[in-house]
């Protein structure tokens, strides 16, 4: 190589024995492998293969190879291509051959020797020979040899050989053989792994380690080909030179013998082509003292004092120039260096001049800002959005440029080439030159993900608390709505006691069927009620929607101010929906009361439409979460003032209202967003200021007929004779409850005290056929008392009554021995039917 090796002056007599000794070395060696290489080719004309060679070579066309993935000039990957002396040879012989090569370039060292031990890997083209290899490895004859060197840097003091390793660190690629020399001579060193020898040199140079143990020839080509200017070769080593061979498993012993016939076969020229390809290396020795001695001796004797002089100051000359030349070839090194770094960094970097002119930016803003570094430089100013957070970095900036001064870190928002919005925090510092400050370089680390990161965990957060608050009005919504269904078990049963007592021509019907109606309404708003605390689960059921949103729709004309008319359009046929009836009326309801507000003041029209939809047809934007063929489509459009398109994509979040305070809780769009994404549809919305806005619900359509129309021949009201205990601390039940029974022909008996009806139910078990309780009572509840009766008499049936517990599955009524739950206020068609399904 034309690389000089450099010497250490303070040990100058030593490196001109030692240099020229391993030059020496390094040439005996390659003429006598030449040698013996060339009276091998003289002894064979070709390649003489028995027919068992022939065969195993016939049953292997493809050789599968690997080696040592960074270990130039020998054997090393460019591009995923095999390079080096030994790609060199291996390529020859697999010509001489007629073999293919499948070559394993992604395997590091270790893996190499595993994969092998594995029968993965045929051949092994550059290793060195170690008893414990031969365990597992047949070797070739060598084919290069070198001498082993220690490198160090040029400041490492006088290192005479392997003794003054103690206790230093060297960098070794694992399981090489000057590892295993080093340890059986028993020199205590610190190692320090490394994936190849190029990082073992760089480990050196960058004071990582101390030393390196390398070949002569691996360690000069690495030095020169990556420019590591200060690194010399400290000192030979006693070891025997550097061997290289080819290595087979055990398993294939015929190709081993074909390999050493191939590797003689391959002519002298041919061996010094491949050789002085790689390793054309020129070694200046420098001036010889006994020269410098002879020359100034003559000098003294044959000439004038002025001639010396004039050498001396040449040679002077000459080390200044080649010293400015190293530096300045040094500096163009760290330079390409340091740009590597900044063009490869995750960070952009940048630098501007005072008056904002871009003078330099990194490749990174390919990422950031979707465009070429050239064209970030000339429209850098359209990349910065209006975010008021701009401003602060602007100040930011200019302090820095008119103080001189580093200041704080910043956030800046910029938008990309392609529309994307970016948050990056900036650091800069001011580069001052006579007092004045005359760039700002920076880098700008892209922070989006945590900023988002950051806005997702408030906003969880706000969610916790809020959780929290939800969970306390659900406590305090289960006791409420246990006393409401109370009163409503009142009033509903007196309503329908009267409608008993009153002809069918008396106009007073149609008003009692109103209260019955109004009811059963707000038992619909109880179970709303009950769901929304969690202390009910919303059962789904085949449903007829049209029959749904008509009747919602009446009850909505009540509601809605006379000055918005309400346009229903039903295009039938509709199909069934698998929905729960309540939170589908409240999707409508909210829906249409966002609509009303939005009119409030000017009047308008509200139109709820109803239709089929083929999916296939629809283009809406959340279509893509929408699994059905078939759907049906619920459209609710007002002539409202319309919603601002810069909320538009935050209208569903919770919480979110743009309503005054008091008016409004920024949680029935979300509720409404809910339920329809709970029942596997999607919800849409279209709007403009001044024109409007149009929801669009879409739900699956089912093929089961509706719930309603299934028990469309169950409203018979069934009565008996039996006898039935009813068990409430509420009088007024209990008043309703047996004037239901007793029309029906049942012998009733009440207790509002559950101790008392215990004690009744003591005194005559057989008395009763059928006991009927309230769940929450003082002193005994439901449960309680369900369990001292069986103990008493245990086939005896029990339904319990209530108004805020979930329905209890199969298991708990089998567990606790209960016949029925029957959730308040209760009907006369439900008790009755309750009471004959299980005491038929």
């Amino acid at each position: 190589m034309d690389k000089l090796l450099k010497l250490d002056v303070s040990h100058f007599f030593t490196r001109l024995i030692l240099i020229p000794a391993l030059i020496m070395g390094l040439s005996f060696t390659i003429a006598a492998y030449s040698h013996a290489q060339n009276s091998r080719n003289n002894a064979a004309a070709g390649i003489q293969l028995t027919p068992a060679e022939k065969t195993w070579l016939d049953r292997h066309p493809t050789i599968t190879i690997a080696g040592p993935r960074s270990f130039p000039p020998f054997h090393y990957y460019e591009k995923d291509q095999l390079k080096g002396i030994s790609a060199d040879y291996i390529i020859q012989l697999a010509a001489q051959l007629g073999l293919k090569l499948r070559i394993l370039a992604d395997l590091t060292w270790t893996q190499v020797l595993e994969r092998v031990q594995q029968g993965e890997i045929d051949l092994i083209p550059c290793i060195a020979k170690t008893t414990e290899r031969e365990t597992y490895l047949d070797f070739s004859v060598p084919y290069l040899t070198f001498p082993l060197v220690i490198v160090t840097r040029d400041n490492t003091p006088f290192m005479g050989g392997i003794q003054d390793l103690h206790g230093k660190t060297l960098a070794m690629v694992r399981q090489t053989l000057a590892q295993e020399w080093l340890s059986r001579d028993g020199i205590d060193f610190s190692p320090l792994y490394v994936q190849s020898p190029l990082q073992g040199l760089e480990a050196v140079s960058f004071s990582r380690a101390d030393a390196a143990i390398e070949n002569l020839a691996a360690a000069t080509y690495l030095i020169h080909q990556n420019g590591l200017t200060n690194l010399k070769i400290a000192a030979p080593t006693p070891y025997d030179n550097y061997r290289l061979y080819m290595a087979v498993p055990k398993r294939h012993q015929e190709f081993l013998t074909i390999l050493n016939k191939a590797l003689e076969a391959i002519s002298p020229q041919k061996k010094s082509e491949i050789r002085n390809q790689w390793l054309s290396v020129k070694y200046d020795y420098g001036v010889s003292p006994e020269n410098v001695f002879r020359y100034i001796f003559l000098v003294l004797l044959f000439s004038l004092g002025i001639i010396f002089i004039i050498l001396f100051r040449s040679h002077r000359l000459a080390k200044e120039t080649r010293e400015r030349i190293a530096t300045e070839k040094a500096l163009r090194e760290s330079e390409a260096k340091l740009r590597n770094i900044l063009e490869n960094s995750t960070n952009m970097y940048y630098a501007h001049t005072p008056d904002h002119k871009i003078t330099y930016i990194s490749r990174r803003c390919r990422q950031i800002l979707q465009c070429e570094p050239q064209e970030a430089m000339k429209r850098w100013t359209e990349f910065v959005t209006d975010n008021p957070i701009n401003l602060k970095g602007l100040e930011y900036n200019q302090k820095a440029i008119r103080t001189r001064q580093r200041q704080p870190p910043y956030e800046l928002e910029l938008r990309g080439n392609r529309g994307r919005k970016v948050i990056v925090e900036i650091r800069e510092n001011p580069v001052v030159e006579n007092g004045r400050t005359v760039a700002i370089v920076g880098s700008a680390t892209d922070i989006t993900a945590h900023k988002k990161a950051e806005q997702e965990g408030e906003a969880l957060q706000r969610q916790l608390i809020q959780a929290g608050k939800m969970e306390s009005i659900g406590t305090l919504a289960g006791g409420i709505a246990h006393d409401f269904n109370n009163i409503l078990g009142i009033i509903l049963g007196n309503a329908q006691l009267a409608m008993l007592d009153l002809p069918q021509e008396n106009r007073v019907r149609s008003r009692i069927n109103e209260i019955e109606t109004a009811c059963l309404r707000a038992k619909d708003v109880v179970l709303q009620l009950l769901s929304f605390s969690r202390q009910r689960e919303q059962r789904k059921q085949p449903l007829n929607p049209a029959k749904l949103v008509s009747d919602t729709v009446r009850l909505l004309r009540a509601s809605i101010p006379s000055s918005i008319e309400i346009l229903y359009q039903n295009h039938e046929p509709i199909q069934t929906i698998n929905a729960n009836p309540t939170q589908i009326q409240q999707v409508i309801i909210n829906l249409c009361n966002n609509a009303a507000q939005a009119m409030e003041r000017g009047g308008g029209t509200l139109t709820i439409c109803l239709e089929m939809a083929d999916a296939h047809d629809l283009t809406i934007p959340e279509l893509e979460a929408f699994s059905a063929t078939e759907a049906v489509r619920l459209t609710i459009e007002d002539t409202g003032t319309g919603i601002d398109p810069a909320i538009q994509d935050r209208i569903f979040d919770p919480y979110f209202t743009t309503k005054e305070v008091g008016k409004g809780s920024g949680m029935g769009l979300a509720m409404v967003h809910g339920i329809v994404h709970n029942h596997g549809g999607v919800i849409s919305v279209k709007s403009e200021m001044g024109c409007g806005t149009v929801f669009t619900v879409l739900l699956p359509a089912s093929p089961m007929p509706p719930a309603d129309e299934v028990a469309a021949d169950s409203g018979s009201v069934p009565g008996g004779t039996e006898s039935i205990l009813i068990v409430d601390d509420e009088k007024g039940l209990t008043q309703i409850l047996e004037a239901m029974l007793t029309n029906l022909g049942y012998t009733v008996k009440t207790n509002q005290d559950p101790e008392e009806a215990l004690t009744t139910f003591t005194a005559s078990p057989s008395r009763f056929d059928l006991i009927i309780t309230d769940m929450t009572m003082p002193h005994i509840n439901g449960l309680e008392l369900c369990a001292a009766i069986k103990k008493i008499r245990p086939d005896i049936p029990v339904i319990v009554c209530t108004g805020h517990n979930s329905q209890p599955n199969a298991d708990f009524l089998k567990h606790a021995d209960i016949a029925a739950v029957v959730m308040k206020p209760v009907t006369t068609t439900e008790i009755a039917q309750t009471i004959r399904r299980i005491l038929d």
